[in-house]
């Protein structure tokens, strides 16, 4: 809570020098709750008298996604004129789960400076959690599966779970800087205003929509447009890309399995977007946009409505790497479960055969195929239960379809406009969906039962 209020003060100083009155006075009365409330927890609670565990850990991640909506949200509340503390609320868990679409109706349509680099704060912010979560609570937890999660950086310590997440958290937060400079001197070189090149730099590394507008405003020139492009596909590879780059091995990068999925899968939506009447360079800008779960447009918004719903929603579903922000079920169980039925039908007419199958490196048994199906079954699941919760909350079929999987896959582009009239208690559905859908949905499980909190 104490890196959320450091992270408001660029918004502070802007906000006092853009003459945003309410504003400034929003973000110091967030900044001065937060310093109170963290620093009296810290100092008031004892010293722990075991170590702490992984489900410690997913607790404290549990207890993060539901709290920080409520804290970052003020600014939303008093800052501007919105009379509805859950459309604030909304809004800051919609920047937070990188999801991005904005529900409040601002005076003609001008954005207070201080709220939009907010929101950008709020998608880093977001983003890293997501990362560094993956790459540490849920690779202990084995969640979905083990080699999901798994990278190089993490294993799991003989000391408090806690003492080896910084290390995850500064690689990271290091590849994460490197990558939004490189890509914003780019954009700006190519003459992006520098305003507009950091806000799609945050957007396309996060998976997000740092502008209020961004999912309906026109796209930029050529050149400008296949760089956002790239920062895409390097945003939803996350640190299947950026480790190998790290150790200098791009040949490793560039044929990591969810890279080349994710390359395959392009195409394939470029061909169902092509039957869809578009050409293929907007089919292309439309794959890239829509697999990636940021939902930023690359080439003209309108042209992507001829895209049938069914066709539509396909990719937020699949998303990206299991070690980056973006959303939906994760290529990596994609692979593992189409290497088991590779492995089934190869042993159809050897039944007895002994076969096994590899995922980064690791030999896969069969716990490990068990828990990418349970995963799926209960993705599933909790897309139809939020869909039918949106039906009984008044909403029509489409709409239920494309907020039910947009909030779920944290997908912006999915919900586009139907969250911005939603009744207070859809709306309540909609954050729950999208927290639900950042914690990877089986996190949130271990939560509801009594004895995960007793220990």
């Amino acid at each position: 809570m104490l890196i959320v209020a450091a992270a408001a003060v660029p918004s502070v100083v802007i906000s006092f020098f853009a003459g945003e009155d309410s504003q400034t006075f929003a973000f110091i009365a967030m900044i001065l709750t937060i310093i109170v409330v963290a620093s009296s927890v810290l100092l008031l609670t004892p010293k722990p008298s075991r170590k702490a565990m992984p489900s410690d850990a997913l607790g404290t991640v549990i207890l993060w996604w539901f709290i920080t909506p409520v804290v970052t949200a003020l600014p939303f509340i008093l800052g501007v004129d919105n009379d509805s503390i859950v459309r604030g609320l909304h809004e800051a868990t919609s920047c937070l789960t990188t999801t991005g679409q904005s529900v409040i109706d601002v005076e003609n349509d001008v954005w207070p400076i201080s709220l939009v680099v907010w929101r950008g704060m709020l998608h880093l912010l977001g983003g890293l959690a997501t990362i560094v979560t993956a790459a540490s609570v849920l690779a202990a937890l084995n969640i979905g599966g083990p080699g999901i999660h798994r990278t190089v950086l993490f294993t799991v310590p003989e000391t408090s779970f806690f003492d080896a997440v910084p290390r995850v958290a500064r690689v990271v937060c290091a590849m994460m800087a490197i990558s939004i400079l490189a890509l914003f001197a780019a954009l700006v070189l190519l003459g992006v205003p520098a305003e507009r090149a950091l806000g799609d730099t945050v957007s396309v590394l996060t998976t997000g929509l740092v502008d209020p507008a961004g999912a309906g405003r026109q796209p930029l020139d050529t050149g400008p447009s296949i760089i956002l492009g790239l920062g895409l596909i390097v945003g939803a590879m996350g640190l299947a890309i950026w480790l190998p780059l790290r150790d200098w091995k791009p040949l490793k990068a560039i044929t990591d399995p969810e890279l080349v999925l994710f390359i395959i899968l392009i195409g394939v939506f470029v061909l169902a977007a092509v039957l869809s009447d578009l050409n293929v360079t907007e089919g292309l800008s439309w794959a890239i946009s829509a697999l990636s779960t940021s939902g930023l447009p690359l080439s003209d918004p309108n042209d992507y409505q001829r895209i049938p719903l069914t066709v539509l929603v396909l990719p937020a579903l699949i998303g990206g790497s299991a070690l980056s922000a973006a959303g939906g079920v994760k290529i990596a169980r994609l692979i593992v479960l189409s290497r088991r039925a590779g492995q089934e039908f190869r042993q159809l007419g050897y039944r007895r055969s002994i076969l096994g199958f590899q995922f980064r490196d690791r030999e896969l048994d069969e716990r490990s195929v068990i828990g990418v199906w349970v995963y799926l079954i209960a993705y599933i699941f909790a897309v139809f239960a939020v869909m039918i919760g949106y039906s009984f909350l008044g909403e029509s079929f489409d709409p239920s379809i494309r907020l039910s999987i947009g909030s779920l896959t944290n997908s912006g582009a999915v919900v586009g406009d139907y969250a911005s009239n939603l009744n207070p208690a859809a709306d309540l559905l909609t954050i729950f969906a999208m927290i639900l859908g950042r914690l990877e949905i089986l996190a949130l499980f271990p939560a509801l039962s009594v004895s995960f909190w007793r220990g």
